[in-house]
C-alpha cells in the first residue's frame, strides 16, 4: 500500500486551512479597518479596503436585495456539495481533488459572509496595478482551483486529468 495521502484527506486539510485563513482574514478586516471603504496603504502593489459585495464575482448578478443574498448562498452551497461528492466518490485524480477543495474552500467562505453578514466580505485591493475589483482569500481560491484543474485537463503530465478510474486512485 502506498503511504502517499489520498486525494479525500488532502482535499479537507486544503478546505479547512484556506476556509480558515479566509475566514480569520475577513474577521480581521473587519475589526481593523472597521469602517467601510476605509483603506489601509501598503507598500506594493495591494492595499487592503473594507468593502461589503452584495453581488458575485465581478458584479455580474444584479443586486435585488435578499434574493441575491440568499439565491448565491444557495449557488455557492450546491456548488461545494458537489464538488466535495465528487471528491469523496474517490473517482478524482490528486491535483483534481486539490483543484475541487481549493474552489470548494472559497464557496463556503463567500456564502458563510452572506449568511452572516448579507454579503461577501473584500479587503484587497489592487487598483495600484489596475485591477478594478476588491477580492479576498474565498476569491483567489477559487481562482487557484480553477488553474489547477485547467492544469490537470489540458497539461496531462501534472495529472492524469480530472477524473480517473476508481481502482487508480490511492
Amino acid at each position: 500500500m502506498s503511504r502517499r495521502a489520498k486525494p479525500r484527506v488532502i482535499a479537507w486539510l486544503v478546505v479547512i486551512l484556506v476556509l480558515g485563513l479566509d475566514q480569520l482574514s475577513k474577521q480581521w478586516a473587519l475589526t481593523a479597518l472597521g469602517k467601510v471603504g476605509s483603506t489601509v496603504v501598503l507598500p506594493g502593489p495591494i492595499d487592503l479596503t473594507l468593502v461589503f459585495n452584495y453581488s458575485n464575482a465581478f458584479g455580474l448578478v444584479p443586486v435585488s436585495g435578499e434574493l441575491t443574498r440568499w439565491g448565491l448562498t444557495v449557488l455557492n452551497l450546491a456548488i461545494a456539495s458537489i464538488l466535495v461528492a465528487v471528491v469523496f466518490r474517490g473517482v478524482t485524480a490528486r491535483l483534481s481533488a486539490v483543484g475541487f477543495a481549493f474552489i470548494t474552500a472559497g464557496a463556503i467562505g463567500n456564502a458563510l459572509d452572506r449568511i452572516r453578514f448579507g454579503a461577501v466580505v473584500d479587503l484587497f485591493n489592487a487598483s495600484k496595478i489596475g485591477f478594478i475589483w476588491i477580492f479576498n482569500v474565498a476569491d483567489v481560491s477559487i481562482d487557484v482551483g480553477i488553474a489547477l484543474l485547467l492544469l490537470t485537463t489540458f497539461l496531462p503530465r501534472f495529472g492524469s486529468g480530472l477524473l480517473v478510474p476508481t481502482s487508480e486512485v490511492q
